[in-house]
Parts: structure tokens; sequence; C-alpha cells
């Protein structure tokens, strides 16, 4: 399989995620005139996968800032990691694209799968979940 299809991969778990929630991601633009663009992304690729097999995707939210999140990822066929991944998203006010902190009641939906607020996010050591680990 491709490496690119796997980032496709990462949104439609994102995607899923808005959705076991009762929400769609243009719902989200419409009703709270936000995007969340991707500024960083990261991947690992452990094993092949083939076009045709059923791969599993988990997702969560590792880390947040009041404007930001660090989307998380693991492609799994059964028990076998295949990959794995990463991505910062920001809020940002459509249009304009101009930053702005996530919305309350955008956070409410999301209250079960996010972590603590951190205060800090520029640094790449604390950004980075997946830095300390060395191929």
């Amino acid at each position: 399989m491709y490496y690119p299809h796997f980032f496709r991969y990462f949104e439609i778990a994102e995607e899923e995620l808005y959705f076991t929630l009762g929400i769609s991601t243009p719902r989200v633009m419409e009703l709270y005139g936000i995007g969340f663009p991707r500024v960083e992304t990261w991947a690992r690729f452990h094993k092949p996968a083939n076009h045709g097999e059923l791969v599993a995707v988990t997702t969560w939210i590792e880390r947040r800032t009041e404007k930001s999140m660090l989307f998380c990822f693991e492609v799994r066929r059964e028990d076998d990691l295949i990959a794995e991944g990463s991505y910062w998203v920001v809020c940002v006010r459509r249009p304009g694209f101009h930053p702005v902190a996530v919305p309350p009641e955008f956070l409410e939906l999301l209250k079960d799968y996010l972590p603590p607020v951190s205060r800090r996010s520029r640094e790449r050591v604390d950004r980075h979940p997946h830095r300390d680990i060395v191929p």
C-alpha cells in the first residue's frame, strides 16, 4: 500500500470520532465557523500492508492547548502494528484562517476524549509524542 494512503486513513479515523459524537466535519465548520488545518504530521511504518487488506485504525487525542490538538493513530492488521502516526491541528476561524481558541461547545462534545490542557506546544520535543523513539 502506498504510504500517503495512511494519512487519509488517519483523517477518516478522525472523522469517525466525530461521527460517534453525532457530528460531521462539515457540520463542525458550519456550526462553529472553524476549521482544523494540519500544521505538522508524523508517521512511522512498521510492516507492509497490501491493497485490499483489512486494517483497523485507532485514534486518540494525546495533547491539546487552547488552540490546538494532537491526534495520534495506530494502524493494525489483527494484532500486528502496521503504522503509527500523528498530526497537530490548529483551530482557525473561517474565513481568514486566523488561529482561535477551540469553542467551548465543541470541547464539550469531545470531553470524554480530551486530555488536560497543556500550556506548552511550541517546543518540538514537547509536541512530538514519538520523539524519543529511534529506529
